[in-house]
């Protein structure tokens, strides 16, 4: 799904742009400002997120009736267009339909949170068990602080352009830290 940088930049653009209610055309909006222009109001409030090699995380409060549902259409439409010219392919990149699961407890928010946040280790670690991941917690706090196209580096107060992606107050929670 994402074969080189310019993939997952042109996929960390669309989560800022197809949150709102605007029509947009990336090509139109420059570089510097990708993550402050004006979007509309917005679909969802990103919590969270991940972009792994073949597949990516949301956590999403949503702010509008079917919001979640429009937003994730207008990534995948704009993801999916871009990667089939791109790549020459034809058809959907996408399996399915999305996983949704409602979140009622800030216990539960803080566990997917962490969850999203330490996905990249399975790129080093790919095919760790669910216990040994946490036996190697730390190791997987060092490894997926220093990956790029997740949310984690703005929950660690890394001060960057992508950080207007996410809602602008965030869920008090305990976010994993290095150690």
């Amino acid at each position: 799904m994402f074969n080189d940088a310019c993939d997952y930049e042109r996929f960390v653009r669309l989560l800022y742009a197809a949150n709102g209610e605007r029509l947009f055309k990336l090509r139109d909006i420059p570089e510097d400002r990708a993550f402050d222009f004006d979007r509309g109001n917005p679909l969802v409030d990103v919590i969270a997120y991940c972009l792994m090699p073949n597949h990516f995380h949301i956590a999403v409060r949503e702010r509008q009736r079917y919001g979640t549902t429009e937003f994730l259409r207008k990534i995948c439409t704009g993801y999916g267009c871009y990667y089939n010219i791109k790549y020459k392919h034809s058809g959907t990149i996408f399996q399915g339909k999305y996983k949704c699961k409602p979140v009622d407890k800030i216990e539960y928010l803080t566990i997917l949170i962490n969850y999203i946040h330490l996905n990249p280790f399975g790129i080093k670690e790919p095919n760790i068990t669910k216990e040994a991941r946490i036996e190697h917690m730390s190791e997987a706090i060092e490894y997926s602080k220093d990956y790029e196209y997740s949310s984690f580096k703005d929950y660690l107060g890394e001060n960057r352009a992508v950080r207007g992606i996410l809602a602008a107050e965030l869920p008090a929670i305990t976010p994993v830290r290095p150690v």
